[in-house]
């Protein structure tokens, strides 16, 4: 490679970087030539500016530059910012970046404005056909580290994800995914967080843009085309972090024992449809640790109360948990806790708990999503029951009987009440109302369990009695007759009696 000259990585778009002599951290500067629109990405610290720029003019004007990337604000992007200030003559020059790298970048004494991609859309219009867009990409590996995307190109300037301690700084772009992988993993070990952050900010990168024809990092090798799709996959299997930068240690084994549980546990979440799953689940992943063997759910759930899933029992308690194992406090509305039995109930080991703490907000969204599961099957059946039932009398309506036809042999015994009409002109409807209601209860009394009760008119009723022979349903018929002729309709019926026939 020449390190004098810039290199075309894509049309309009310039590697022009510097390469440090016995360095493996190599750090990538690139240039995308849009007229006077121009844009500097991850200019670079006092170590390699001067190159950068040289190789910039070997391509436009300095005064063509308008936009300075800063993927995020460490001194390997953006210490030469006041240098800048004095090369680039523009008054207009901004620097491009997010809030959280705006609130450290101020601090390099540089004299440019700035430009916030939250506040625009995270999107630079560069031309009627090339728009400059940007993604947040937290804690990989600032707060408010982004990435950015040309349209024009396709080309994903992924700032530190991808990047990697290269062993040849003369090959910038690479075909071999073994090598680019193997750079990428000792740098992402060290600089990403967790596995689980890294995962989720690819995802998020190759769903706001499924098309990537490169890959053009700060660190480490150019990604071609063939290999972008196989770099994402490799890099989301990384173990990222401090738990793996070790296994020699046993302390540090016993850590990352505990981080093979969490990133299982979040897979958990992921995919578990009910509180029975979720726990039985996470007593296999919690037994895997050896410093757990089962735990227990806890949810206050509203008109119900606490509820255990856990022990093998699932179901309601008849007071608040009163179990001895460590419990952690899930937040949120109902109250909800998660026990767990460890080796050493007094003292159960600190860096389990303090995981299982970290992730209670997270096993939240699966308990609301249970939650609002019950509270639908309860409006469910609240509406199935209206649309089914006769509100005077709460037996079934019409619309019931021509849903609950029975299978098999049954009898139906058909009813009404005698002079019924003369109860509404003697007393009103409210007295009306009133016998119907009595006589329903007097129904209910009569039958057998497992008859169904209709009312199917003003004062008409059913009776569907499955398997009842003409004998059978003759004697029900008559209990219900005796029944409400005894009943007491003083006040409701202008002789205080009802019959039915």
């Amino acid at each position: 490679m020449d390190h004098t000259s810039p290199i075309a990585i894509a049309p309009g778009v310039w590697w022009v970087g510097a390469t440090l002599p016995n360095d493996s951290f190599q750090c990538h500067a690139y240039f995308i030539d849009n007229g006077d629109s121009s844009v500097l990405i991850d200019p670079g610290s006092m170590l390699t500016i001067e190159s950068t720029l040289a190789k910039v003019e070997q391509v436009a004007s300095l005064d063509s530059i308008r936009y300075l990337v800063c993927h995020h604000p460490d001194p390997d992007i953006a210490a030469s910012l006041a240098y800048l200030s004095a090369r680039l003559a523009r008054p207009d020059v901004q620097v491009v970046t997010e809030w959280r790298a705006k609130a450290l970048l101020k601090h390099y004494g540089h004299r440019f404005g700035y430009l916030l991609v939250e506040e625009h859309d995270w999107v630079i219009e560069l031309a009627p056909d090339r728009r400059l867009e940007f993604q947040l990409t937290p804690y990989l590996h600032f707060p408010g580290a982004m990435v950015s995307y040309d349209t024009a190109t396709a080309t994903l300037f992924s700032s530190d994800i991808f990047g990697g301690f290269v062993p040849d700084a003369d090959v910038l772009e690479s075909h071999d995914l073994d090598l680019i992988i193997e750079s990428a993993r000792p740098f992402h070990q060290h600089y990403m967080p967790s596995t689980e952050l890294l995962t989720a900010g690819l995802t998020r990168i190759q769903h706001r843009w499924p098309h990537i024809a490169r890959i053009a990092p700060q660190h480490g090798h150019i990604i071609p085309e063939e290999l972008v799709a196989p770099a994402f996959s490799a890099l989301k299997d990384l173990e990222c972090g401090i738990f793996s930068l070790d296994s020699t240690d046993l302390d540090l084994e016993r850590l990352l024992l505990i981080a093979e549980a969490k990133t299982r546990i979040t897979q958990t979440l992921l995919t578990a449809a009910s509180p029975t799953s979720l726990v039985a689940a996470l007593n296999v992943i919690l037994a895997a640790t050896h410093e757990a063997s089962e735990c227990a759910l806890f949810v206050d759930i509203p008109e119900q109360g606490w509820t255990m899933w856990g022990l093998g029992v699932d179901g309601p308690l008849l007071h608040e948990p009163t179990i001895a194992w460590p419990s952690i406090v899930i937040p949120g509305v109902p109250a909800a806790q998660l026990a767990i039995r460890t080796p050493d109930e007094v003292r159960p080991n600190a860096d389990l708990m303090s995981m299982l703490a970290a992730m209670a907000s997270t096993i939240r969204p699966a308990i609301d999503g249970y939650l609002a599961e019950v509270v639908q099957e309860r409006r469910s059946a609240v509406l199935s029951a209206a649309a089914f039932t006769d509100p005077l009398t709460g037996l079934g309506n019409r619309r019931a009987l021509e849903q609950q036809e029975p299978a098999g042999d049954y009898s139906v015994i058909s009813l009404d009440l005698d002079h019924f009409k003369r109860i509404n002109d003697t007393h009103g409807h409210a007295a009306g109302d009133e016998a119907l209601r009595r006589v329903a209860q007097a129904l209910r009394s009569s039958v057998r369990d497992g008859d169904a009760l209709y009312r199917v008119g003003g004062e008409e009723f059913l009776v569907c009695s499955p398997g009842a022979g003409p004998d059978q349903a003759l004697a029900i018929a008559e209990r219900i007759r005796a029944a409400v002729r005894d009943l007491d309709f003083t006040g409701v019926t202008p002789d205080g009696h009802m019959t039915v026939s």
